[in-house]
């Protein structure tokens, strides 16, 4: 390989990581707006029933995401595709949501679910009383619009009820879950979350 060719290859990987880089979200390992306060006791959680959390954190949904998730679950649908706008333009007619033309491309709608856990915002419990929190299931999943790429997502939750399991052993909370899109009020997932808190 040539001086030129070798640094010719250098340019371009360097430019590719600096622009994958800049899709990234860059608040993955920000825990500082995760939570209010961390609970500190059991007593403590069953009385936050009706509390709300509205945390600042925020994910962007870019391409490479969504290129990444079609790969992983093999749900390549043209419609999550980069070029998925021009495919749509030539199509007669054109792919809609209600009345409106569709702008494309839009995520997974189990792709925008899975961003719960990193953007939902309860609390956080001390390890004194929780030995650690147990995905459990979801009730009344609902898709209620279109999550384009490049839109910016929040969510705002609400503690439904915290009741006991297996005697003592643990807690069940149910969570109230909006995901909407930043700037929108319009709720685009709602859901009921239910987590299990193993008890130390």
């Amino acid at each position: 390989m040539t001086m030129r060719r070798r640094v010719a290859v250098l340019v371009a990987h360097v430019v590719g990581a600096v622009a994958t880089k800049s899709e990234e979200n860059d608040d993955d390992d920000d825990d500082d707006d995760f939570n209010d306060n961390e609970i500190q006791s059991a007593d403590e959680w069953i009385s936050s029933v009706g509390r709300q959390f509205f945390p600042k954190r925020r994910y962007k949904v870019t391409q490479n995401a969504v290129d990444a998730f079609a790969k992983v679950t093999r749900d390549a649908q043209w419609i999550h595709a980069a070029d998925a706008a021009t495919r749509n333009s030539s199509s007669k007619p054109p792919f809609s949501f209600g009345e409106e033309e569709q702008h494309l491309p839009i995520a997974h709608g189990f792709f925008v679910l899975s961003l719960l856990t990193h953007l939902h915002g309860a609390p956080k419990k001390s390890k004194t009383w929780c030995r650690c929190e147990l995905n459990v299931g979801m009730n009344r999943v609902r898709f209620r619009k279109p999550v384009e790429v490049g839109s910016v997502l929040r969510c705002q939750t609400r503690v439904q009820s915290v009741e006991w399991k297996r005697g003592r052993e643990m807690l069940e909370t149910t969570y109230e879950c909006e995901m909407m899109k930043e700037g929108e009020e319009d709720v685009v997932v709602e859901l009921e979350w239910i987590v299990r808190q193993v008890l130390v």
